[in-house]
């Protein structure tokens, strides 16, 4: 396989579980920030949104992070589990993590990112964080007592992990009333990927 590189932003969740996905798959590729101005036009020509992370794997050009996945999994036999029936709950919580769970966060990381405590706006703050707790009920039923969101490392395992640390960098804790998923998040936080792929 030709060597693989990531145009990558460090503290994009989207880019991280790209990362993880990656380190998990044991594939190596070349990151390259694309914060950089010499790189910035580049990546920026290659996808339509104008958004990281962009993949080049040889002639391919791949961008949005789900195509990524979806690929790495192709390639790799890694990521999703082996009957197709079963491959169904993982892309839909992948999906869910994206849509519900991001979005909640977000409230709170750019209204603390970069920005002076001072400054701060309480009120969008709890609301981001109220979200992010109620959406974390539908993560925990799903996950119930299993070490995995399906029978192995997959796609939520990529989402969540890489949305979990964010929150926690910026102050979000996971509620005690969910200890399956702060157990599931500290299993992750051990795993190498973890501490190989971290902004």
């Amino acid at each position: 396989m030709s060597l693989l590189k990531l145009y990558d932003k460090p503290e994009c969740p989207f880019c991280w579980k790209v990362r993880l996905a990656l380190h998990e798959c044991g594939m190596a590729a070349e990151r390259i920030d694309s914060r950089s101005p010499v790189h910035r036009p580049l990546w920026q020509a290659l996808t339509p949104r104008k958004t990281v992370p962009v993949l080049l794997a040889g002639d391919h050009v791949i961008h949005e992070s789900n195509v990524i996945l979806e690929y790495l999994a192709d390639i790799s036999g890694r990521l999703l589990p082996a009957n197709p029936a079963d491959r169904i709950q993982p892309r839909q919580l992948n999906v869910y993590v994206d849509g519900v769970i991001g979005p909640a966060l977000r409230e709170v990381i750019f209204e603390k990112r970069d920005k002076p405590e001072a400054e701060w706006d309480p009120a969008r703050i709890q609301a981001g964080t109220l979200a992010f707790e109620k959406a974390l009920r539908y993560l925990s039923e799903q996950l119930g007592d299993r070490d995995f969101f399906a029978d192995r490392y997959s796609f939520p395992e990529c989402a969540l992990t890489a949305r979990f640390g964010l929150a926690e960098a910026y102050g979000v804790a996971i509620p005690d009333r969910f200890v399956n998923l702060q157990d599931w998040f500290a299993r992750m936080k051990a795993r190498p990927s973890y501490r190989a792929t971290a902004p």
